[in-house]
């Protein structure tokens, strides 16, 4: 996965959310091209490049031979001049608000591999969660690759590596990724011999580093929509007029570093008619003149050129061709003639020089053709300044001259060369100064529209640091930058300064910031408007701010990037009375930061911080009209009761889950809100803030929501997870608790009143009795346990107790279902008392000789006397066997009044013992035979024997006669 040849396929996403205008796409390609991406086009663009598959990738690396392009391999691959790929093996520092590259630094492979894979592990640790489309298991499975790789690297490390590694392990924060605009193919480094098969829908691919030595005419037939493609650092000789046939939509060729011959005749470019960039630095081509297919790429703005001779009709194909930016390795350079490049059209030249003599004559004519001139590797003598005062015009307005080493002297005497002349714009880059001795004082002859120093370093141990500041912070100049350099402090002009944007960042500058006393702090910086200290040590916002307020024209500071922090322990915040712009984002700030914001703010950046909640203070601040909270921590939507005038709020990426809108209420000027990228939680707390949108962004004026409908979506539950939150949807009923309960108890007091009336009118009630009943006695029947003594007395399933005048029914419904139908055995008494006994015996007998004893009860029951003793005995007989023995059946009804006061027995049983109903339907007898046929049911004696010789026989006759 990581190393300079792989078999894998390299997929790698980056993100252009504001490229969409030529001019945009080529400046950035334009920096790119020049080794870093500044500040401004990162305002316009910001770039990020991530690699699924984070192995190693190469710069471009133009100015140099190829003979040095195996010590020139970077980490990060730029595989598209659209995007911009950080290089994490060198000390660059990357920003939200804009990323450095450079690619120009001598990194070996052995370096680069460590270094990539601790950063990436560190770097994913901190951010697990980059972008809600990558499947959750993607990041922890990467994290374990990369923290393996880097175990085993870490063991070959050297001291030199560790010092890198120190530098560049840097993360990339997840607000920079909003959405992936382009996918580049990416086989570079694969070791490559020919084009590989192309998916018909690659439209950027990158084949760098590679041997591939030839282009046929169908490499290419199968990419109708290939748009960038990067073929630099291969062994391409021929390429074939028809390669390039099918790709109509071509922008963005790279063929440098190769081993091409003759640049008048390169005919595949007569099908490449919409270029815009195209780049055949570092090749073989003995001349510069180029052919007639030049002339067709009227589109072209950047164009790269180096051949070992320069004549002055060598550009005369592209004559009517004015470019952007023409680039000029002249490291093979032998022979120049002079006024050459005054016949090519430009806005912007950058010269990669040789270090031969004809680096002034090139130098000299740059100089006098083109407005923008860039010089690259100057020497330390610096002598292509020379020209600027032996020249009598000049027509450069803005000079950049990069990766020099040279002394102080020189240095300095150079700059008063330039300041004497009518150049407007000066930089230096990657500059070098090992001698500090000497130095020319400075010559106050104009002042400059802006003079930049990025990545300066001194190789000298000690040395007047004072000196040093002194002369540039006195520079005459309106926009001073010193970026990237290791300052500590600085000092105060001496007079009165012309500056007006002051630019320390990226530094190492304390909240000290000027040597000076505070009471006398800088007064000579009337006229800064703008003043820039992102990236440096800053960390306490009280004392900062003491040191500013002299600046009293100062409208627009930039603090971002530190480790500011703002508490009561502090001094008092005392701003500049005109301060508008303040830009505190990337710090360590929480709410406690609002009670030091100047009163006169009007735009307020405290992205990725850590502010929960904006407090209600006293203090009022009614000319801020935005405010940006991105990557905060708010839990929902602040007031606007601080901020009355407040526009736009950015409240993207917090942790909202169900921000309630009521807030907003008090926010009657605010047009532009951001809550995308925040991890909603879709239930029914959120149905008033979801519909509010919906609404709003059905409206064509008001309130507006950024980045709505895709920005929006649910987190949680699990269910909705990643759904937009203009298809979510709750019902009403769901989440009303009133509708709810509502709904429900409607249609169960329905059910009920309905079951009500069929129970009544089906008599439901009865048939449940009777199952119970039913159900109460077969459980009896299952669990009773009668002894063995017991059962050897018992004759009969039952004795039956009835008023004779309920006989008929006994005689004709009662025994035949029993004994005919059920096979059950009841004593009755006209059948089997014994004759010659008392009847009280036979009563005693009988009960004594049944398992249950029956009571039909009717009006008449209660009214025998026979019954009443009956009952009676059958009670004792309870005692001594259990209260299942007695069965109550109530032929007709028995109302509780018409039972005598005698038999309270009776009245106590009935009132506390269920019984059955002799029902008059036919359909419900059927169930009541059923239970008394339950209830009765049970064992008798296996045999049993006749009370008296030959008793039970002349008791069967007699019942027989």
């Amino acid at each position: 996965m990581l190393g300079a040849h792989t078999d894998w396929t390299t997929r790698t996403f980056f993100f252009v959310p504001q490229l969409s205008q030529n001019e945009k796409l080529f400046s950035v390609l334009d920096q790119l091209k020049l080794g870093f991406l500044s500040h401004s086009s990162a305002d316009d663009a910001e770039v990020v490049c991530r690699s699924e598959k984070r192995k190693p990738m190469s710069g471009f690396q133009h100015q140099h031979s190829p003979n040095r392009a195996a010590e020139k391999t970077a980490i990060c691959r730029a595989t598209s001049y659209l995007s911009v790929c950080v290089t994490l093996s060198t000390s660059v520092l990357i920003h939200p608000s804009a990323i450095y590259l450079s690619v120009n630094l001598i990194v070996p492979p052995s370096i680069c591999a460590p270094a990539l894979a601790l950063s990436l592990s560190v770097c994913r640790s901190a951010h697990p969660s980059i972008h809600p489309s990558i499947h959750p298991l993607f990041y922890p499975i990467m994290h374990i690759v990369h923290l393996s790789i880097s175990i085993f690297y870490i063991s070959t490390m050297t001291p030199s590596m560790w010092f890198l590694n120190s530098l560049c392990i840097t993360c990339f924060h997840p607000s920079l990724l909003l959405s992936i605009q382009r996918i580049i193919v990416n086989y570079s480094s694969q070791n490559l011999s020919r084009v590989p098969g192309l998916d018909s829908s690659t439209t950027d691919l990158d084949l760098s580093l590679n041997q591939i030595s030839s282009l046929s005419s169908e490499d290419f037939c199968s990419t109708p929509e290939l748009h960038f493609l990067n073929l630099s650092w291969n062994l391409v000789e021929n390429i074939d007029r028809q390669t390039f046939r099918s790709t109509e939509d071509l922008e963005v060729l790279d063929l440098s570093h190769n081993r091409l011959q003759d640049l008048s005749n390169q005919p595949y470019l007569l099908s490449t008619g919409r270029l815009i960039f195209l780049d055949l630095s570092s090749n073989r081509f003995p001349v510069m003149t180029m052919g007639r297919e030049f002339s067709t790429l009227q589109r072209l703005e950047w164009l790269g050129l180096g051949a070992e001779s320069i004549a002055s009709q060598d550009f005369f194909s592209i004559r009517n061709i004015t470019l952007k930016t023409l680039f000029i390795c002249a490291s093979a350079l032998q022979t120049y003639e002079e006024e050459s490049l005054t016949g090519a059209h430009s806005e912007k030249i950058i010269l990669a020089l040789s270090g031969r003599s004809l680096d002034v004559v090139m130098a000299s004519d740059a100089l006098a053709a083109f407005e923008e001139v860039e010089l690259r590797k100057v020497n330390r003598a610096m002598d292509v300044i020379q020209p600027i005062q032996r020249r009598e015009y000049i027509r450069t307005l803005s000079l950049q001259i990069s990766k020099v080493e040279t002394s102080w002297k020189v240095l300095t005497s150079s700059i008063a060369l330039i300041l004497a002349s009518s150049i407007k714009k000066l930089s230096f880059a990657e500059l070098t100064l090992d001698n500090m001795s000497g130095g020319t004082p400075q010559l106050q002859t104009h002042v400059l529209e802006s003079f930049s120093i990025e990545r300066a370093f001194v190789t000298t141990f000690i040395f007047d640091q004072r000196m040093l500041y002194d002369f540039f912070i006195n520079m005459p100049a309106r926009k001073l930058r010193l970026s990237q350099t290791p300052i500590v402090f600085m000092t105060c002009p001496w007079e009165n300064s012309v500056i007006q944007e002051l630019d320390l960042s990226d530094c190492v500058l304390t909240e000290k910031l000027f040597s000076e006393h505070p009471d006398s702090e800088c007064g000579t910086l009337r006229n800064v408007k703008r003043l820039i200290l992102k990236g440096n040590n800053l960390k306490h916002l009280g004392p900062l701010t003491s040191r500013i307020q002299l600046m009293i024209s100062l409208e627009i500071v930039d603090l971002g990037q530190n480790s500011l922090t703002y508490s009561e322990e502090q001094e008092d915040c005392v701003w500049p009375p005109q301060l508008v712009e303040v830009d505190l984002s990337a710090n360590d700030f929480d709410e406690r930061v609002f009670k030091c914001l100047p009163d006169s703010i009007q735009i307020l950046n405290l992205q990725h911080n850590r502010v929960t909640a904006i407090p209600l203070t006293d203090s009022i601040f009614s000319k801020l009209r935005i405010i940006d909270l991105t990557g905060n921590r708010l839990l929902d939507l602040p007031s606007c009761q601080p901020f009355p005038n407040l526009q736009t709020l950015i409240l993207r990426s917090n942790s909202m889950h169900s921000p309630q809108p009521n807030a907003l209420q008090s926010c009657s000027h605010l047009t532009d809100l951001d809550l995308s990228r925040n991890a909603f939680v879709c239930t029914c707390s959120l149905r008033r803030f979801a519909s509010l949108i919906n609404e709003r962004s059905n409206e064509s004026q008001g309130l507006t929501f950024r980045n709505w409908p895709l920005g929006y979506k649910c987190s949680d539950p699990e269910s909705m997870s990643n759904t937009l939150l203009k298809d979510f949807h709750i019902p009403e009923i769901s989440c009303n608790t009133w509708i709810l309960a509502i709904t429900l108890l409607i249609p169960t007091v329905a059910l009920m009143a309905a079951l009500s009336i069929a129970c009544i009118r089906l008599d439901a009630a009865w048939y449940v009795k009777m199952m119970w009943q039913w159900t109460r006695a077969k459980h009896n029947a299952l669990t009773s346990q009668t002894r063995p003594e017991d059962l050897e007395k018992f004759r009969y399933h039952a004795f039956v107790s009835y008023s004779q005048k309920n006989s008929d029914w006994v005689k004709s419904e009662f025994l035949p279902k029993l004994e005919t139908e059920s096979g059950l055995r009841v004593c009755h008494h006209e059948r089997d008392f014994i004759p010659g006994r008392t009847i009280m015996q036979n009563i005693l007998r009988s009960i004594d000789q049944s398992r249950k004893s029956v009571f039909l009860l009717s009006p008449h029951f209660v009214q025998s006397e026979w019954c009443h003793y009956e009952l009676n005995f059958a009670e004792h007989q309870r005692l001594n066997r259990g209260s299942q023995s007695v069965l109550l059946v109530l032929l007709e009804p028995l109302p509780l009044y018409l039972i005598p006061s005698k038999q309270q027995r009776l009245r106590s049983m009935m009132k506390k013992r269920s019984y059955l109903e002799w029902p008059q339907e036919g359909a419900k007898q059927t169930l009541f035979w059923a239970n008394l046929r339950a209830a009765l049911q049970g064992p008798l004696a296996p045999c049993v024997e006749r009370e008296g010789q030959g008793g039970e026989e002349e008791r069967l006759l007699q019942n027989h006669s």
